[in-house]
């Protein structure tokens, strides 16, 4: 009987620890598309040095939340995502505006596709 209690109460950790993890990633994908969503709206007006700004924020909180992407996420993702992130940056920093509306697109895309990964889904159960 105190094998069955020992499994049941690590497949209950192992859930919340799941929770947490889709929770948490959640949170930092939505904090840091909030900065992209204002410092886009920044450079669609021209303004390449708010835009740029907005972005460092969201740069921050990605480069401050190492301790959790390092242990929960595969490098290959925080390595293409921190890319992005610096290639949009030199475009801010050019202030070039044909080009920033892809680089934009292209972070977005990477962390959409973090949290798609993280999400439990039959596919990742399977």
């Amino acid at each position: 009987m105190k094998k069955e209690i020992v499994a049941g109460a690590v497949l209950l950790l192992l859930i919340a620890g799941s929770v947490w993890n889709i929770c948490s990633i959640d949170t930092l994908a939505g904090d840091i598309m909030r900065t992209l969503e204002l410092s886009e709206a920044a450079a669609d007006s021209g303004d390449f040095t708010a835009a740029k700004s907005e972005m460092d924020r969201g740069l921050k909180l990605w480069l401050d939340a190492d301790g959790y992407t390092h242990i929960f996420l595969r490098h290959p993702e925080i390595d293409s995502t921190t890319d992005a992130f610096y290639e949009l940056q030199e475009l801010l920093i050019d202030g070039d505006s044909e080009g920033y509306s892809a680089a934009y697109a292209k972070l977005r895309y990477h962390l959409d596709s973090i949290c798609g990964m993280e999400h439990i889904s039959v596919g990742s159960v399977l």
